[in-house]
């Protein structure tokens, strides 16, 4: 609770494409993911109260997600992830996704 408060939580998602490109855009309340393995449907995320998205300036396939509250941040990363599950077919071939690299504090 005291890293929280006095720095806030950090967690790193990477996009893995391995078949087929995918668009996310940032808003300021959601994130909305596009052509997930070829699918024309977008899906949209909301961010949690508290919760903040922005992309890495160095890497443009990372995005970081920041927040005080670490069950808000980590149940936000959750959505994420579960919107880009792969359902029908073989996961271990099909490796497209996003996932949490990294989870870290960061200094406000």
């Amino acid at each position: 609770m005291i890293k929280g408060v006095t720095k806030g939580f950090r967690y790193k998602m990477h996009i893995v494409k391995k078949h087929f490109p995918i668009e996310v855009k940032i808003n300021k309340d959601s994130i909305q993911i596009g052509r997930f393995l070829g699918e024309r449907n977008v899906k949209i995320v909301k961010l949690l109260e508290g919760v903040s998205c922005q992309k890495n300036d160095k890497n443009g396939e990372e995005f970081w997600f920041d927040g005080n509250d670490i069950e808000k941040v980590a149940l936000t990363c959750s959505h994420v992830f579960q919107s880009c599950t792969v359902h029908d077919k073989d996961r271990r071939k099909f490796l497209d996704g996003i996932y949490v690299n990294e989870k870290t504090t960061v200094e406000k």
